[in-house]
């Protein structure tokens, strides 16, 4: 099986970095960014959910995750993502 590449657009890599830092649960953030990297690169439909409009939504808590997957280049690009809060 042929991987994806993840990318980050710059919002959703300037939203981690500011998750991360103003967290208190540092490795809990770097495990989830961790996860959802590994998933996107492997599979990234098998647990996301198809919003439309190509756009797609994995969540690994505390992190949600907005993505699009361009099939022809096997690139999946990160838009935008969250805390979720409990």
């Amino acid at each position: 099986m042929r991987e994806y590449t993840v990318v980050y657009l710059s919002d959703a890599a300037e939203e981690l970095a500011s998750i991360w830092e103003e967290s208190a649960e540092k490795s809990a953030v770097a495990r989830a960014a961790n996860q959802a990297d590994r998933i996107l690169a492997v599979a990234p439909r098998d647990q996301s959910v198809f919003l439309g409009e190509d756009l797609w939504r994995l969540e690994v808590k505390p992190l949600r995750f907005y993505f699009a997957i361009r099939e022809a280049d096997r690139l999946v690009e990160v838009s935008n993502l969250v805390r979720v809060v409990e």
